[in-house]
């Protein structure tokens, strides 16, 4: 069985319009800790092969920092005498964003953290010679450790622990300029070795079936908001795959023949524009077959697809610019290696997935063009590793290598060797996220930066009709225009993300929407000056009585539009597993009754539901067996279970409404407006989901109308 093993690399756009100062570090201290010594472990494994993604507007930050072009605040402090108060609370915030295991390695460090308390209520606690070594101490302990270990002037710098000096501080900045500056030579060179495939991403990381047409989120999950006009931009889709394609040539030396989505988002309307671009081959995640084919990839009790007869291959897609293939990936196993390993020793971690991957190969190494893809971001996951990674890398690496019946390749070279021959007559709409937009739209603050970016793109088009520009402002405007349409803004607005620079992330945004403007010479409109994190987080409106009708309509605008909704909180961070099978719970209640809406990515049918319900008045269990039409209602009383009778209900494919009297929930709206629900979801090989994945969740009744 062949092996394509994909590592996502990406950074948003930090540096501000027109500046060579990126406000956040993150562009050099992953390429230090992670970018070089991804490429290095491979090197060593010459017989290995894997393929990497570099987005665009991330080589282009590694290129201007590797000569010199941008820097950032960190740089800029690294060798001052003396630091301002906002610059030391700038030092307090940002010089412990690291994994605390990490800070616990190195006494010195650890020290100062064990203080930073008292700092933060008088930044004039720690002394100007403090701060300079929680800087020094933030930037080795983002340093690849085998360089700390190997490097002498790095190792000295460990070594010596504390009292740094001004020059030492300027030294670990110009050793970390030199490390960028090997990065993307050491990529080129093992591509061209033909160990590494790099494949491009759209030049600013969009969601690119949401430039296309924001109506688009609808498809996966019916009723979701999106801003009204919509946005409407399929040339900017079109424009930021092109402009990927030219920058990963001017890089690499040739075309790229692979792309990743990004967040591996799609829809029948990008694939034209992939195929028009000269690319070959997109991969996208198993949910998108699953869906494409009407089935969900069901598990057996010891984690194996069932149905890997399908999954486990190329596929083929027809456009009017020529034939495409796509990669699906698999999920459970990516989501090992990005959320699972790391809890285990590296021997007993690579042992498991070459486990795994043995009983695919078993199971459904029966075709020559079979392919297992791995695909996730290759850069987040190390620092909770041991070591950075090295030992989990290495230890799958050789095992890898050595095995007899499963072998690492390239896709591109599979593909040439092993063109798809089963052709997918549908594609679905969705990302490896949820499979569905949710993480980039429907939130408040999704429609209030959406409408932003609308609103500027009409102004875009209009002047682009009455100004006919120069190529040069034409492009200085598109590139604002386009770093504005990146996903990484739309992804902090959501409600399940948050990191302690959000407001960093709505500046930038914003910062991105007015340089447009201005170099249009447009005013920028007065509500950019205006922040959009948390302006949505208004006090909710009173909730009223609501009627739904129960006809398990897939859209639930029409009798659930204003309905409460619950949807997953999956986790937090630049990272997200691939997603829950409870895609939303939507919930109103009238003088009589508590009206309940289930909505799951996959189909119904595979699962028994259980619906745990806690009111005041005691407790309660809503089920539904597999298979059945009718759900019952228990009261559960001293370990035993009453039968109460049936609860209303209307069952779609994937969705189930109810309807239960107040009165058997022993519920009095006069007294009590609060229901606590947790549910469970058993599927067929005994697996069970759980939503919320800990607690409850509280639904807050209405009292009138």
């Amino acid at each position: 069985m062949n092996l394509a093993i994909i590592w996502h690399m990406h950074q948003p756009l930090y540096r501000q319009p027109g500046s060579d100062v990126a406000i956040l570090p993150w562009v050099r201290l992953h390429a230090v800790k992670d970018y070089l010594h991804m490429a290095q472990v491979l090197a060593a494994h010459p017989d290995m092969r894997a393929t990497f993604t570099l987005t665009p507007s991330l080589a282009e930050q590694l290129e201007d920092y590797a000569a010199g072009r941008l820097v950032d605040r960190l740089m800029q402090l690294a060798d001052r005498a003396w630091f301002s108060p906002d610059e030391k609370r700038y030092l307090l915030d940002m010089c412990f964003s690291i994994n605390p295991a990490i800070i616990a390695q190195y006494p010195p460090y650890q020290a100062i953290l064990d203080r930073r308390h008292l700092a933060r209520l008088n930044p004039d606690y720690f002394s100007a010679q403090t701060y300079r070594d929680l800087l020094v101490w933030f930037n080795l302990a983002w340093t690849d450790p085998n360089l700390l270990e190997r490097d002498d002037f790095l190792a000295g710098l460990v070594q010596k622990g504390r009292d740094f000096t001004p020059s030492e501080a300027r030294g670990l900045m110009e050793k970390h300029r030199e490390i960028m500056g090997q990065v993307l030579p050491t990529y080129r060179a093992l591509a061209e070795k033909g160990q590494l495939e790099l494949i491009t991403v759209p030049f600013y990381h969009p969601i690119l079936p949401l430039l296309v047409d924001s109506r688009i989120a609808q498809r996966p999950s019916p009723g979701l908001p999106i801003p009204d006009p919509p946005f409407r931009a399929p040339e900017d889709a079109e424009a930021q795959i092109r402009w990927a394609v030219e920058k990963h040539t001017r890089l690499m030396g040739e075309k790229p023949v692979g792309m990743w989505p990004s967040e591996g988002a799609v829809a029948p309307e990008i694939l034209p524009l992939a195929a028009a671009a000269g690319l070959t081959w997109l991969a996208t995640d198993e949910a998108i077959l699953g869906e494409s084919l009407g089935i969900y990839f069901e598990r057996d009790e010891t984690g194996l697809v069932r149905r890997g007869d399908l999954l486990y291959h190329p596929w083929r897609v027809a456009t009017p610019q020529g034939d495409l293939a796509i990669l699906f990936r698999d999920h459970d196993l990516s989501d090992r290696i990005g959320f699972v390993y790391q809890h285990l020793p590296a021997a007993q971690a690579a042992e498991d997935m070459i486990v795994r991957l043995e009983r695919i190969a078993r199971a459904f190494g029966n075709r020559e063009d079979g392919l297992i893809t791995i695909i996730l971001d290759g850069e987040n996951a190390w620092e909770y590793y041991e070591h950075n990674g090295d030992p989990f890398l290495h230890e799958l690496y050789t095992r890898l290598t050595a095995h007899p019946h499963l072998t690492p390749v390239l896709p591109s070279q599979h593909l040439a060797q092993h063109p798809p021959t089963d052709t997918l007559e549908r594609l679905a709409s969705g990302s490896w996220i949820l499979g569905d937009f949710t993480t980039w739209m429907g939130d408040p603050e999704h429609l209030v930066a959406w409408s932003r970016l609308r609103d500027l793109r009409d102004a875009y088009a209009a002047w682009v009709e009455e100004t006919r520009p120069e190529p040069a402002q034409l492009h200085l405007v598109q590139h604002h225009l386009f770093a504005a349409e990146g996903s990484d803004w739309f992804w902090w607005y959501s409600h399940r993300n948050s990191s302690a620079q959000d407001a960093l992330f709505d500046q930038l945004f914003r910062d991105y929407l007015a340089a447009a403007y201005r170099a249009m010479d447009i005013l920028p409109p007065e509500a950019l000056a205006q922040p959009i994190t948390g302006m949505a987080q208004q006090p909710p409106p009173p909730r009223h009585f609501l009627t739904p009708r129960l006809t398990a309509s897939p859209d639930p605008s029409r009798y659930w539009a204003d309905a409460q909704v619950i949807r997953p909180d999956i986790s937090t961070g630049a990272m997200q597993q691939a997603g829950s099978l409870v895609q939303a719970v939507r919930y109103a209640n009238d003088a009589d009754h508590l009206y309940l809406r289930l909505e799951l990515s996959v189909p119904l049918a595979r699962f028994a539901l259980e619906m745990h319900l806690r009111t005041a008045g005691g407790a309660y269990l809503l089920r539904l067996g597999r298979d059945q039409t009718t759900a019952f209602l228990m009261r559960l009383e001293n370990g035993s279970e009453v039968n109460v009778g049936p609860v209303r209900c209307a069952l779609g494919e994937k969705l189930a409404e109810f309807a239960i009297p107040l009165g058997t929930l022993a519920i009095d709206l006069g007294q009590m407006t609060t229901v606590f629900l947790h549910l469970t979801l058993t599927g067929t090989a005994g697996d069970v989901v759980r939503f919320p994945h800990t607690g409850e969740v509280a639904l807050e009744l209405a009292q009138g109308t």
